[in-house]
């Protein structure tokens, strides 16, 4: 799509954001009507007294005092006008980039995982704060330049046709002059925009990188590497940056340019009509209001090509912002049904899955797991362990075969009402900012203390939270100095709390010290008394007990059974096991 085309577009995408405050952009128009009426009837008035003080044959000083108090009251009626105007611009400004960053945000809950997968963290974080941001300060200036603007250029066309019609079409001719270098200037200038505000991007996502693991960053001395790394991304942003502004800087100076020559065709044929005719009642006053008018014409023209550089940097930063918004979501369930897990059975079938299109991981994946089972799942790295586990949740969907609960498809299900009844506890622990309370009972909106409290004792996290300043009041977050164990044990209480049919546990305890595990792995097996649970382990001793292992490698079960069965058929499990005891 052209560059025009697609900012004509991504401005009438945008005003579409306004339809929520019509009434205020409605009062903003009169404003603005009323406002430059004021304006610009000054020039009139200030011409007819010239005239009036010229003619010594019938001036008197009284005679000037009407022409004074109208002066006054259009001064003061502009004034208030015009600040009613931007107030109420102002206002739906920054009511439209506050919905642009609530549809934003929706969007970000709502994508597929494959696309956060996919795509930078900072680089989403960017468009959207930084971006809206952009958006904010280009429109607050743009609304506020075309609503004055486009009325300024309607009213003085009116009265400069009135005054002198010759002389206003003059003005009229040589207006497309300035339009067509602002436009040229403009085109080059957005490009180098849109390439300003990817590297902006390109540089969040690596400062969320480093910032977020700046631990590691410092333990492989890796600060220098980095600091060239951001310099070079800051040396691209300053190239690109300059460039942007040197084009945009070119379009004021030029229109300006033109502007003049239109002002001074203006005062010249103005000139020649007063000393030639001086008897077709074009004086000198009326000369002087023409010339103001001419001035006030061209002035949108000039103001508009003045934020140019404001216009351009923002539709970049639009064009990222509809870009995330116009990602493809997750298809509307509201036609299927909610799932109501009775006995627990899981069945993979023929499942076959692939992240890249031509890379296979997942082929031809079968298996049968009853009701109250509790399943292993080990396997080296990249096998396909946590995958199965993203399909089973639905964070991802399978490219060919099925998977079902309690023998029905969970493609018959909608996604929440999968999630809300299968129980799941990573290896990377999350925590929000919020109490203790809060962060247990995430999971749970109805939650009691009383619930929480039984949750975090069997979690076995009661003792240490009551240690904390304010015990479950506690304010806590993921960076503020809770142990790793802790955070662990917060979020295996958060899941008991929860009760789900069905458990996933990713590793769950492989942040906990020996004596914290035997403990939670007890909470554990009381919990799963009933359910079944899927365990991913890497720790291989403990899931002596599981019911069924599968053995995984490159996409496929190639073992299954007890750990006493696969033990004794010395194969793959059998080495992977006493691989974690060589010294």
């Amino acid at each position: 799509m052209h560059n025009n085309e697609s900012n004509f577009v991504m401005l009438k995408r945008i005003l579409g954001y306004t339809k929520n405050y019509r009434w205020m952009m409605i009062l903003a128009f009169l404003s603005a009507i009323l406002y430059v009426s004021a304006t610009l009837y000054a020039p009139m008035l200030v011409g007819n007294a010239i005239d009036l003080f010229l003619d010594k044959n019938t001036f008197e000083i009284n005679m000037i005092l009407p022409y004074v108090f109208q002066l006054i009251v259009l001064v003061l009626l502009g004034a208030f006008f015009g600040w009613l105007m931007n107030a109420l611009l102002n206002t739906v400004t920054y009511s439209v980039v506050k919905d642009l960053r609530i549809d934003s945000f929706k969007k970000v809950l709502n994508v597929p995982v494959s696309y956060l997968d996919s795509h930078l963290s900072g680089d989403t974080l960017t468009r959207i704060i930084s971006d809206t941001d952009q958006v904010s300060e280009g429109l607050l200036q743009g609304f506020s330049q075309a609503l004055t603007g486009i009325i300024t250029i309607i009213v003085t066309i009116v009265m400069m046709l009135i005054i002198r019609w010759e002389i206003g079409l003059v003005v009229i001719i040589l207006t497309p002059i300035s339009l067509f270098v602002a436009s040229t200037i403009s085109k080059r200038s957005f490009n180098t925009f849109k390439a300003q505000a990817a590297i902006k991007g390109e540089m969040g996502a690596f400062l969320n990188e480093m910032i977020t693991d700046q631990k590691i960053v410092i333990a492989y001395n890796q600060e220098e590497n980095n600091i060239n790394t951001f310099n070079e991304i800051d040396s691209r942003l300053y190239n690109v940056g300059v460039k942007a502004q040197f084009n945009s800087s070119l379009t004021n100076p030029s229109t300006r340019f033109v502007n003049a020559i239109v002002y001074a065709s203006v005062a010249t044929i103005g000139a020649i009509l007063i000393v030639n005719n001086p008897t077709l009642g074009f004086g000198i006053g009326s000369l002087n209001a023409f010339l103001t008018y001419a001035s006030q014409y061209t002035k949108p023209f000039n103001e508009i090509s003045s934020v140019a550089t404001e216009l351009s940097n923002s539709f970049a930063s639009l064009r990222r912002v509809f870009e995330l918004i116009d990602e493809k979501e997750i298809p509307n369930e509201e036609n299927l049904d909610n799932l109501d897990i009775k006995n627990g059975s899981v069945g993979f079938n023929n499942v076959g899955f692939r992240y890249l299109e031509d890379k296979p991981l997942i082929d031809n994946f079968s298996n049968q797991v009853n009701p109250g089972d509790l399943v292993a799942i080990v396997g080296p790295t990249g096998c396909g362990k946590t995958t199965m586990i993203n399909l089973l949740m639905r964070y991802y969907d399978i490219n060919n075969g099925d998977i079902t609960v309690d023998g029905t498809s969970i493609y018959n299900y909608s996604r929440d009402s999968l999630r809300k009844q299968i129980g799941m506890v990573l290896q990377e622990t999350w925590l929000f900012k919020g109490t203790v309370f809060e962060n247990i009972a995430y999971g749970k909106e109805d939650a009691t203390l009383e619930e929480v409290i039984d949750a975090a004792k069997k979690a076995y996290a009661h003792d240490f939270i009551m240690k904390m300043a304010n015990g479950y009041d506690t304010i806590i977050s993921n960076d503020d100095g809770v142990s790793v164990g802790q955070k662990q044990l917060l979020c295996i209480a958060r899941l008991m709390l929860r009760s789900p049919k069905i458990l996933i546990l990713d590793e769950a305890t492989s942040n906990i010290d020996t004596r914290t595990e035997v403990m939670v792995q007890k909470a554990f097996q009381n919990m799963m008394k009933g359910r079944t649970s899927f365990v991913i382990a890497h720790r291989l001793s403990t899931i002596r007990n599981a019911d069924k292992i599968l053995v995984m490698n490159k996409g496929n079960i190639i073992e299954q059974g007890t750990h006493e069965e696969l033990l004794n058929q010395k194969g793959f499990y059998y080495k992977l096991y006493y691989s974690q005891f060589d010294n």
